[in-house]
């Protein structure tokens, strides 16, 4: 995750201005006079009208100044706490996909048939299920039959670019990188599917040390030759290179195959662990960044997925929402990455926050403010798509996991109060899908909502 930078708070801070009153003249005794002495009566009347106005006057003017204070510095309103009266309005299932358009003539022949979801998604780690003590798919669709769960992030090309179903595929056979956890991918669809299930594919895009190892033509490589390895010492696909593209999509188009309503790129960008100024990502047009090949690769991957009736989406770090720097580091545009997905899905975790991000001294400790930051921040950014024109779905990651390593009094347990704040404020900035990530897979039902309420 890249570095967050901190940001000004720079919501107006109230200051109080204090005028003393002051108590006003002492009047003294008024003694009685004769009756003849009406020259002094006369001019003790004037006095005690002068007085009064002067002190009329004075009083009024206070009034204003007061009035006046108030306007120029107003009380700022806080950011409110989670409550159930930010859920939104449940909506169908499944509703009509508009028909918009994408930019220069992108597609221009697609017609778009296609009927979304709006996903309530859990995460499932294909080559954990059902070993040792993790959940079984069995157990995770009770939990969805249970839950407003109706959908699921499955992963068949993981973080180490295993394939993880038999594949029929003869790039993948060629390259030898299977590790069979599901056996027969269409019948594991089709199980999900009788449970009124949208099915997702997760598929590690460039991230992928297999095929690396397998391909090193279509890998980025050392100026010397030798493979590229980052920080973190993994190996990356090239996304300049066609046949990178290709390979991502093949497996894609078999997912489609099988079943999936939905593909999700996950790692769709380069490294960010470590220089890039040893590697090297072959030949390219001159000027042509990082940004152009992860933007030329889905395209591709958008106008070879769509019209066979799947919709794209693809994760990106949460603070590209915010930061143009980190976002052309890494090859990550939110608002040109937006104009062709079908979905965006920014990882978004108050625990990958650094402290005194937004004003937010330990973000996660205020999931809901953090989450509702994020969520306002991301409708803004994106309000410069015009309307008519294609704008993808915003479906964020959320985090159902502890992140003690933050140490003592900057992190909470993770539970279900903590699951729904997170949820609240996806809803309060008036989005519908989430997606909730736990790489053991064990998620906090007391967070959901029950027998598909608010589906």
């Amino acid at each position: 995750m890249l570095s967050m930078r901190r940001r000004r708070n720079y919501m107006p801070k109230s200051r109080k201005r204090g005028k003393k009153r002051s108590a006003g003249p002492d009047f003294g005794k008024l003694y009685k006079e004769k009756k003849s002495n009406r020259l002094l009566g006369f001019f003790l009347v004037l006095l005690i009208s002068a007085v009064i106005g002067v002190g009329t006057y004075v009083a009024v003017d206070y009034y204003w100044k007061k009035q006046e204070i108030k306007t120029e510095t107003p009380t700022p309103t806080p950011i409110p706490e989670a409550t159930p009266e930010v859920l939104p309005t449940p909506t169908p299932e499944i509703v009509e996909v508009n028909q918009d358009v994408y930019p220069d003539g992108f597609m221009a022949d697609f017609v778009d048939t296609r009927e979304k979801t709006d996903a309530k998604a859990i995460y499932v780690n294909t080559a954990y299920l059902g070993n040792g003590n993790y959940p079984s798919i069995d157990e995770l669709i009770e939990l969805a039959d249970r839950t407003e769960i109706n959908a699921m992030v499955i992963d068949i090309k993981d973080d180490y670019g295993r394939i993880l179903y038999d594949s029929k595929n003869e790039t993948v056979e060629k390259n030898g990188v299977e590790k069979i956890y599901i056996q027969d991918l269409p019948a594991f669809v089709a199980k999900l599917k009788e449970h009124d299930i949208y099915c997702i594919a997760r598929v590690v895009a460039f991230l992928d040390r297999n095929a690396v190892w397998k391909n090193p033509e279509i890998a980025v490589k050392n100026k010397d030759g030798s493979l590229f390895i980052d920080g973190d010492g993994e190996y990356w696909l090239n996304p300049y290179n066609e046949g990178a593209r290709e390979y991502l999509v093949e497996v894609a188009k078999e997912a489609i195959e099988a079943g999936f309503d939905e593909i999700n790129f996950d790692y769709l960008r380069v490294s960010a662990s470590g220089s890039l100024k040893n590697a090297d990502f072959g030949e390219r047009p001159e000027g042509m960044t990082h940004t152009d090949a992860i933007m030329g690769f889905v395209k591709y991957a958008c106008s070879e997925l769509k019209p066979m009736g799947a919709f794209v989406s693809g994760d990106v770090f949460g603070t590209i929402i915010n930061s143009t720097a980190d976002g052309t580091s890494i090859g990550q545009s939110y608002v040109e990455l937006s104009r062709y997905l079908d979905y965006i899905c920014p990882m978004v975790y108050p625990s990958h926050y650094s402290a005194g991000y937004g004003g937010i001294k330990y973000p996660d400790t205020q999931p809901y403010q953090l989450i509702y930051l994020e969520m306002n921040s991301s409708v803004k950014k994106l309000s410069v798509i015009p309307e008519g024109q294609h704008r993808a779905e915003v479906r964020p990651w959320l985090q159902d996991f502890t992140a003690n390593w933050l140490g003592s009094g900057r992190y909470l347990q993770y539970g279900g109060q903590e699951l729904r704040a997170q949820i609240s404020g996806v809803y309060s900035a008036g989005y519908q899908g989430w997606m909730l990530w736990n790489v053991g897979m064990f998620f906090s039902e007391d967070g959901l909502l029950g027998n598909k309420v608010n589906n």
